[in-house]
């Protein structure tokens, strides 16, 4: 199978999600961080993520979507759409971190964070309002390490 990856905000692609959408609008702003991933003329997967300042003067990768179409999961897809985003702000010593919610019932995608370096850094209850259980779990990857003292 040949893939050929894409930096989404360099196409003219209408996905699923509206374009005007004030969220997908300024996740396309962020540059490389969001990523499509085709088989010849096919979209299969997609990740799409913004850039969020911290009050510490750092930023952070937020995920806000990623997903692989069903016939081409398990290829290691997703690893490669997650791993282009991560890379994308290796460059960048401001962004100290990734960070992600999933749905708590979602044991595949919990599973599939953690096998990537995310760690469970808490679970938020309530978060969705449309699922049952409506909860979160918040997933936290460090990308930058702060220099030892005294290095």
């Amino acid at each position: 199978m040949q893939l050929s990856w894409h930096y989404a905000c360099h196409l003219n692609i209408k996905l699923h999600y509206c374009a005007q959408d004030r969220v997908y609008q300024d996740a396309l702003a962020c540059g490389d961080v969001s990523q499509l991933a085709f088989e010849g003329d096919t979209l299969i997967g997609g990740i799409i993520c913004r850039l969020e300042a911290l009050p510490s003067g750092t930023a952070q990768l937020y995920i806000i979507s990623m997903g692989v179409l069903a016939p081409y999961r398990g290829q290691g897809i997703g690893s490669k759409l997650v791993e282009a985003s991560l890379a994308a702000c290796q460059s960048d010593p401001v962004i100290k971190q990734a960070v992600l919610h999933v749905h708590t019932a979602n044991t595949d995608a919990v599973s599939f964070y953690e096998r990537l370096g995310f760690k469970l850094r808490e679970t938020v209850a309530g978060y969705y309002k449309r699922l049952d259980p409506p909860d979160a779990a918040v997933l936290v990857k460090q990308l930058q390490v702060e220099n030892a003292v005294g290095q």
